[in-house]
């Protein structure tokens, strides 16, 4: 449990970095090779994520199957064959004494153990919550990252566009110099 919370602080961390990261390469000169570089990092991170919501997935169906083993457990166990179904001989001549004398006690070892048990299945019935609960926090985080990669994908569209029409617009401007300097000549 504590791994899980310290996974999911950790994809929270990283989701974080991964916008401040956004937020540096947007001010940045070198546009195109980090945004390559940002959306390879945001791609490991998102399968990172998607593998682990897989694998809590998995922990969570296999909890869950266990629950119905440890439930059906506590109910087969009972003391010993019971009085009446002793054999008539052994009621008769040994009160059935050899099998029967803590009676009490084993009906009380009975009762703790099935409390245990009943301690145990809430544990785990617990814990399996806690694990939907922390699945549901990751999907969260992979849709909030698929969102800021889709927000930052149209940014870098509008940038490139931008960058495509500034270096147009610098061509066509030195084509018109270089007619205004023959004009001047």
């Amino acid at each position: 449990h504590a791994t899980q919370q310290e996974t999911n602080k950790t994809i929270t961390t990283s989701t974080k970095a991964i916008k401040q990261l956004s937020e540096v390469v947007r001010g940045s000169s070198r546009v195109r090779q980090e945004r390559l570089q940002l959306d390879r990092l945001k791609n490991q991170l998102s399968d990172a994520i998607q593998r682990y919501g897989a694998v809590q997935k998995k922990i969570a169906e296999k909890s869950k199957a266990l629950l119905p083993t440890g439930q059906r457990s506590t109910k087969q166990q009972s003391p010993r064959t019971p009085f009446s179904d002793l054999p008539d001989d052994e009621k008769i001549f040994n009160r059935g004494d050899g099998m029967w004398q803590n009676q009490s006690q084993d009906q009380a070892l009975l009762s703790e153990i099935t409390e245990e048990d009943l301690e145990a299945i809430r544990q785990r019935e617990e814990a399996i919550q806690q694990i939907e609960s922390d699945m549901l926090d990751v999907n969260q985080i992979i849709k909030d990252l698929a969102s800021m990669v889709h927000e930052q994908g149209d940014t870098i569209d509008s940038i490139e566009a931008n960058i495509e029409t500034a270096s147009s617009n610098v061509e066509s401007a030195n084509e018109q110099l270089a007619k205004a300097s023959q004009h001047q000549v």
